[in-house]
């Protein structure tokens, strides 16, 4: 992760673009400063995550952030919808994938979920963590995590309605929530145990078990 630094701009220089760095546009510039912002919002959590400081981490000026981000709170939100955005589109490939039996691609989505929250430059599971303490406190955070719930849980209650095509619509949806709720479980187990946690291989296995005995189960 690139080291966040103090620009001059905080010394009250004023300051001009990198001379190595190239003038982006919307289409270049907006990714590249969401990218950054994503890392010092893990990195630094909320009371950290200052326009000034992902202005920095990126190597731009404070005036060329706000240009794309009028306010810290737009800021905030784009980058949250950015990661979630990411993940959403990774699990509903995963989830369509018709090359691959329905039980194959949920067992799919639980090793991606794995890969991510072991990676050592994992930045999911602090990225999470803020952001549902940050929904306790604000309203406009709390309707965007709600809704982004919503999107996780319909991708495995519909996954679920393909395994078990027996089961009703509210069943599946039961299941899928339990799914989805294990897998939010996750999240802060496998960031919070560190040694107690079991060992990463035969977890990941017996988590398979756990998601296909809830899919598969006769109501």
């Amino acid at each position: 992760m690139k080291d966040l630094t103090i620009s001059s701009e905080d010394l009250g220089a004023k300051e001009v673009d990198p001379p190595t760095r190239r003038r982006g546009n919307r289409t270049t510039r907006v990714p590249e400063i969401l990218e950054t912002a994503i890392r010092v919002f893990a990195a630094e959590g909320n009371t950290g995550f200052t326009q000034r400081r992902v202005a920095a981490a990126a190597g731009i000026r404070l005036a060329t952030l706000q240009h794309y981000f009028g306010s810290r709170e737009l800021l905030l939100h784009s980058t949250i919808e950015e990661l979630a955005k990411r993940y959403l589109e990774r699990y509903r490939a995963l989830a369509t994938d018709k090359g691959v039996a329905p039980e194959a691609r949920l067992e799919a989505i639980l090793d991606e979920t794995f890969a991510a929250l072991t990676d050592p430059e994992n930045v999911v599971s602090s990225f999470a963590l803020e952001c549902w303490c940050l929904a306790e406190h604000m309203e406009s955070v709390s309707d965007l995590m709600v809704h982004v719930s919503g999107e996780f849980q319909g991708i495995f209650s519909e996954l679920v309605a393909q395994i078990n095509s027996e089961l009703p619509h509210d069943e599946c949806r039961l299941r899928g929530s339990l799914i989805y709720s294990h897998w939010q479980g996750l999240i802060v187990f496998l960031r919070r145990a560190k040694g107690n946690a079991p060992e990463p291989t035969a977890f990941r296995a017996a988590t398979k078990v756990v998601w296909k005995a809830l899919s598969n189960a006769p109501r």
